[in-house]
């Protein structure tokens, strides 16, 4: 294994030892997608066949999800193991068009929307999840948490919001009926993070990528999220409660990166992510 150059933790297989695991010389490999729990990259082998190498951290549940879930839905893929934190896998280059460059109408995405959100929760198996809120004591549980750590950031000065109370305000909402009815009603396992540029069109199939953060949650957060990635106004498709918890999950996210992932300096990335969130919600 060799150390990646800048991203801490990050360890890859070497040209030689992925050439003696895969059965085929390295003609080419290049990154394509980075951040400080992954690097990605496009291999191409001596013999034509083009792979997707991942190398990630936790909290990524990604490989296991893999691992245990059956659906068309998901590429070929292989684990390549585990060495320190970080898991490897190959993945099946995926020869397709992407959703979002398809030039469809907001009916047209709406309804391949409705469609994908569905599918995905036909996948079968013992399926791993980086998070669940799929009732109403782990929901209040995993709020809590959170309003707890979003305390914490505002005190020490890490995140700052125009809105002097939004403590406050988001404790009173967390625990409306509104929300804990919406949170109860069939949650399942979910994408979690489920954008355009992640779905592949296969004629009538689609391929999904980028399960690292799946979650028991109401079924169409997903679609809220698709949406909203997609520039669409999801008000009037799916039902307030649901748009909000999907802004909650982001705000999770967001905090989780702040305070538990990245403690050591101020990312105002992170804040900005919040900022949005809380803008949403409130």
């Amino acid at each position: 294994m060799i150390t990646h150059p800048t991203l801490t933790g990050i360890l890859l297989h070497s040209d030689q030892e992925l050439a003696s695991l895969l059965g085929a010389g390295i003609l080419c490999r290049n990154t394509i997608h980075e951040w400080p729990l992954s690097c990605v990259q496009k291999v191409t082998l001596d013999n034509g066949k083009q792979l997707i190498y991942k190398s990630q951290l936790p909290p990524t549940v990604e490989p296991a999800f893999y691992e245990q879930a059956e659906s068309a839905l998901l590429p070929g893929h292989q684990l390549m193991g585990r060495f320190g934190d970080c898991d490897t896998m190959i993945i099946d280059w995926i020869d397709a068009p992407l959703l979002r460059d398809q030039g469809l109408n907001s009916h047209q995405l709406i309804e391949h929307g409705k469609r994908i959100t569905a599918q995905i929760g036909d996948i079968v198996g013992d399926l791993p999840v980086y998070l669940d809120i799929g009732s109403e004591r782990a929901w209040l549980e995993v709020a809590g948490s959170t309003m707890e750590k979003l305390s914490a950031l505002i005190t020490d000065g890490r995140f700052h919001f125009s809105n002097s109370d939004v403590l406050g305000n988001l404790q009173h909402w967390i625990r409306s009926d509104q929300v804990l009815e919406t949170i109860s009603c069939n949650p399942r396992v979910i994408h979690g993070d489920l954008k355009a540029d992640q779905v592949f069109l296969l004629d009538d199939e689609y391929r999904i990528i980028d399960w690292q953060r799946p979650y028991i949650a109401p079924p169409e957060v997903d679609l809220v999220s698709l949406l909203v990635d997609l520039h669409i106004e999801p008000c009037h498709i799916v039902k307030q409660s649901v748009i909000d918890i999907f802004w909650f999950l982001r705000l999770h996210w967001a905090i989780e990166a702040q305070f538990t992932l990245f403690p050591e300096r101020r990312w105002p990335i992170f804040n900005g992510w919040a900022e949005e969130a809380i803008s949403h919600i409130l």
